[in-house]
């Protein structure tokens, strides 16, 4: 299943990006366990379509919804190296971060 989302990217609470394009697709389980995943798992695939400096470790804000748990914007953190493509688009790793 695929969503199409708008987030804001901020590495070390700075904002990189105000709002990015990404598709938004849920990882197969497969995928999930090879970087680490337990069932249920939050794992996405996350594709801009452009090439960005979008880095491990920096938080994909999504704009537009809201976590339920946390009433709170949803959160996502990049958890691989994004792989940019030639075709001017790149390929995100993302984990849902579920708040406190």
């Amino acid at each position: 299943m695929s969503s199409d989302i708008y987030v804001q990217v901020m590495r070390a609470d700075v904002q990189i990006y105000p709002k990015v394009y990404l598709q938004l697709d849920n990882m197969s389980n497969q995928e999930a366990t090879y970087y680490g995943g337990v069932a249920p798992y939050m794992r996405y695939w996350g594709y801009p379509l452009t090439n960005l400096d979008i880095r491990q470790g920096d938080k994909c804000i999504d704009l537009n919804t809201i976590d339920p748990r946390t009433n709170a914007l949803t959160q996502y953190r990049v958890i691989n190296d994004p792989e940019p493509f030639p075709d001017n688009h790149m390929e995100i790793a993302l984990d849902k971060v579920r708040g406190t």
